[in-house]
């Protein structure tokens, strides 16, 4: 429990425990109305507490997440739908108030409206949820928390390589769900293709360079490639998309300098980095081992001088 939940239920549960003195001050309706409201917001305080410490046993962190988060704001709307009640008490009076507070609401506060609109659609629609990674208007990053305005993440990329942390906490307004495209990283498929080039001479057995790529990439990414065909098959239920190899492949392309090969295979999206560096050491390393592979750098070429020595070369 939050310092500001326990703060909130001592001041609530002393305007409660004093409402005898509160009428003191005010007429003896306008005081139990006063304590009234104290009672309900003390109750829904109590409970969202209490849900959040049951639930907090959920083991999956995106459960947990989601149902302590609605819990808590069906708890909260319904606890001020009841004081609404209290404080007007007839009904056509009720519905009068809330359309002309709507109508003011609606004008002065847009952005926060718009925002509200599109935390209902991120719940709905499940663009996405805690835990996933998402591109939104240019910004990339972890989804650690949803609220009711904003979406809070943490930021990856920028100055960094291979999507890794930049340490930075992001908040970015839910109503980009409405009008901006986002880019969901760990949704159905939290796999990216990732591709390493190396180049090597014309004159080294690219063949076996080639092998070499493929098995080292089929070894060290053998779960992957096993939990991304696993969610691939399940998306072509879901979706109109046709199957999709997630093996290693190696695409070859001719240069003046060399020959390029691009070894392309998936990594967990989350841990991209982590999954391409064994790969590219394993394969420096084997083709170290190698006499007839030579990895190629960019060549120059010099004129010869005859007024120059050969070691001024």
């Amino acid at each position: 429990m939050g310092a500001l939940k326990i703060a909130l239920i001592i001041v609530l549960g002393l305007l409660v425990v004093s409402s005898s003195y509160i009428a003191l001050f005010y007429d003896e309706e306008i005081a139990t109305k006063i304590t009234q409201t104290a009672s309900i917001f003390l109750i829904a305080l109590i409970i969202d507490s209490i849900s959040e410490r049951f639930f907090s046993r959920i083991d999956d962190v995106k459960a947990r997440f989601l149902i302590i988060k609605t819990v808590g704001y069906a708890t909260y709307m319904l606890a001020l739908v009841i004081v609404l009640t209290i404080w007007i008490e007839q009904a056509s009076s009720l519905l009068f108030t809330v359309g002309i507070m709507g109508a003011g609401i609606a004008i002065a506060l847009q952005k926060p409206i718009a925002n509200f609109a599109g935390f209902l659609t991120i719940l709905i629609t499940r663009q996405y949820s805690p835990g996933d990674r998402i591109e939104i208007d240019g910004e990339v990053g972890d989804v650690i928390d949803i609220e009711l305005f904003n979406t809070v993440m943490m930021e990856t990329g920028k100055w960094t390589m291979y999507d890794q942390f930049t340490g930075r906490i992001k908040t970015i307004p839910n109503s980009f769900v409405l009008e901006k495209v986002v880019n969901n990283y760990s949704r159905d498929f939290g796999f990216i293709w990732e591709e390493i080039m190396i180049p090597v001479t014309y004159a080294s057995d690219w063949k076996k360079a080639r092998k070499i790529m493929l098995d080292v990439a089929k070894k060290k990414t053998k779960k992957e490639i096993e939990r991304g065909d696993r969610q691939l098959k399940k998306m072509t239920y879901k979706y109109l998309l046709e199957p999709r190899a997630v093996e290693p492949a190696v695409y070859m392309i001719p240069t003046d300098n060399w020959l390029e090969l691009r070894l392309r295979f998936i990594v967990d999206a989350h841990h991209r980095r982590s999954n391409v560096n064994p790969v590219f050491e394993e394969i420096v390393k084997e083709f170290s081992k190698q006499k007839k592979i030579k990895i190629s750098s960019k060549t120059t070429a010099r004129v010869w001088d005859s007024g120059r020595k050969k070691e001024g070369y």
